[in-house]
């Protein structure tokens, strides 16, 4: 018990290294690109801090658990809006968010929609896996290109980007970008790393106290995938990079849906529960459009919304709790 006490301080720790490698260097890389850090939000630390998502859901379809994949990907995009973005808004109110993201918007309402729509027979099949894939990579097409065209058009100077350490910060911009890079994925590494580690002692834990396998499976397991999101959002949040806060909870919600669900279905058919489809799902669309309409039409995430938002989610926490 002792040692599993400590391994989950220590799976803490490392989300803490993790989350500040990932959101420093990913910033640094925005600089030097002259990229926006909404896009490096939406796209390297979005499919970065989703990656647990994709392999819990992956190795739950390879042992025959199929129907796990869609309920951890449902949690997780409640969980992104109404723990992530809620708890990080509480902590440090957004108070602007950039016009151009309402494309962004529109692409994770069509998204979640799709998704709903393709779940209404109880089942997602490969073809509609097909066309999940296809739109994960339209999107960072789209994205990659509109930042290239962005970038040529900025006549200003990148200003120095220095981090302190004398020999770095004498180097040529590509070897910053590509030591950066390196940072990037160490940063996601020792997430994954954290995540697992965390939740595994978690787990071991609760059972060690007598709590039940459901409590467990529908609290523990779905916070786990979620805690890179969160500790990525509570350092982006401390360094004030709220656009990349912002970018990856919508980044993360879109490749959950698109990057996770479609390339599994190419593989699996995969079974949707009734009761998900009529509750679980509903409860995603509700917190994706309230996003939309704090997003687009305000501009902005105030406490009163992230109240609302984590509210919201500790009440869907509760019932999923008492329901099962």
């Amino acid at each position: 018990m002792l040692i599993e006490v400590l391994l989950f301080f220590t799976g803490l720790l490392l989300l803490y290294v993790g989350a500040e490698l990932l959101v420093g260097a990913s910033s640094r890389i925005a600089l030097l690109l002259k990229v926006a850090p909404i896009v490096v939000g939406l796209t390297v630390v979005a499919f970065g801090t989703s990656s647990p998502e994709f392999l819990v859901s992956f190795m739950a379809a390879l042992r025959g658990q199929i129907d796990v994949a869609v309920g951890n990907i449902v949690g997780s995009n409640i969980a992104n809006i109404g723990l992530v973005l809620a708890f990080s808004t509480l902590l440090r109110p957004i108070r602007k968010v950039l016009a151009n993201i309402k494309d962004e918007l529109i692409w994770v309402v069509a998204a979640t929609g799709l998704f709903w729509f393709f779940a209404s027979d109880l089942v997602i099949v490969w073809y509609e896996g097909a066309l999940l894939t296809a739109g994960i990579v339209i999107f960072t097409s789209i994205l990659i290109r509109q930042s290239i065209r962005d970038r040529k058009s900025l006549s200003e100077e990148v200003p120095p980007v220095n981090v302190g350490w004398a020999w770095l910060d004498g180097q040529k911009d590509f070897i910053k970008i590509l030591i950066f890079s390196i940072g990037v994925i160490a940063g996601i590494a020792v997430l994954a790393w954290g995540s697992r580690l965390t939740i595994d002692s978690a787990v071991t834990i609760a059972e060690h106290l007598g709590i039940s396998q459901i409590v467990i499976g529908l609290t523990m397991v779905a916070f786990g995938t979620s805690l890179p999101e969160l500790a990525t959002g509570i350092i982006s949040v401390i360094k004030k990079e709220n656009e990349i806060l912002v970018g990856n909870v919508i980044g993360s919600n879109l490749f959950n849906i698109l990057g996770v669900a479609g390339p599994i279905a190419l593989f699996f058919r995969i079974p949707v529960k009734e009761h998900a489809l009529v509750f679980d799902f509903p409860v995603m669309v509700v917190f994706t459009l309230f996003l939309v309409v704090a997003l687009w039409g305000f501009k902005s995430l105030n406490r009163l919304f992230a109240f609302l938002f984590f509210g919201g989610y500790l009440a869907y926490i509760y019932y999923t709790i008492v329901s099962g």
